[in-house]
C-alpha cells in the first residue's frame, strides 16, 4: 500500500459526526482511516488505481469525506467508502464485472450495507455523473 500525504480534507462538526457514527458501525476499529487521503494497492492494475484516484477526485471537489482500501468490521475491504455520499461504498471495477462482483464480494458486506454500493466500471470513459 502506497500512501500520499498532503493537507487534511476539512469536514465539519455535523459531517463528523455522521462519519464517526458509520465508522463505529461497519468499521474494522484496528484500522483507523484516513479520510481524505487516497491509498493505492499495488495488488490493482494501473487503471483501477487511476479511476480510483478520478473518482476520489470528484469526490473531494464536491466536498464529500471519503476514505480508500478501508478494512470493515466483515474483513471486507471496499475500493471508496463515503459515508456522506449518496451511497457509501464505491466499488471500481476492472478485471471483474458486475455479476462477479455480486457472485464474489457481495455477500461479504454486512446486510446493512447489501447494494449500498456504486459499481463503477473502470472500462468505460469516467462520467463524473456516474458516481451520483
Amino acid at each position: 500500500m502506497e500512501k500520499f500525504e498532503g493537507q487534511e480534507m476539512k469536514i465539519d462538526a455535523k459531517t463528523q459526526q455522521t462519519i464517526n457514527d458509520w465508522w463505529r458501525e461497519h468499521g474494522d476499529k484496528m484500522h483507523k482511516p484516513l479520510w481524505g487521503a487516497i491509498r493505492l494497492s499495488s495488488a490493482n492494475t494501473r487503471e483501477h488505481n487511476i479511476r480510483v484516484c478520478e473518482i476520489c477526485c470528484t469526490l473531494m471537489e464536491h466536498g464529500i469525506p471519503f476514505a480508500t482500501e478501508v478494512r470493515l468490521n466483515t474483513g471486507v475491504r471496499p475500493d471508496i467508502v463515503a459515508p456522506t455520499h449518496v451511497l457509501p461504498i464505491i466499488e471500481v471495477l476492472w478485471s471483474e464485472t458486475k455479476q462477479d462482483f455480486m457472485d464474489k464480494k457481495s455477500d461479504k458486506y454486512p446486510h446493512s450495507l447489501q447494494k449500498k454500493w456504486i459499481l463503477h466500471d473502470a472500462k468505460d470513459e469516467y462520467v463524473e455523473k456516474m458516481i451520483f
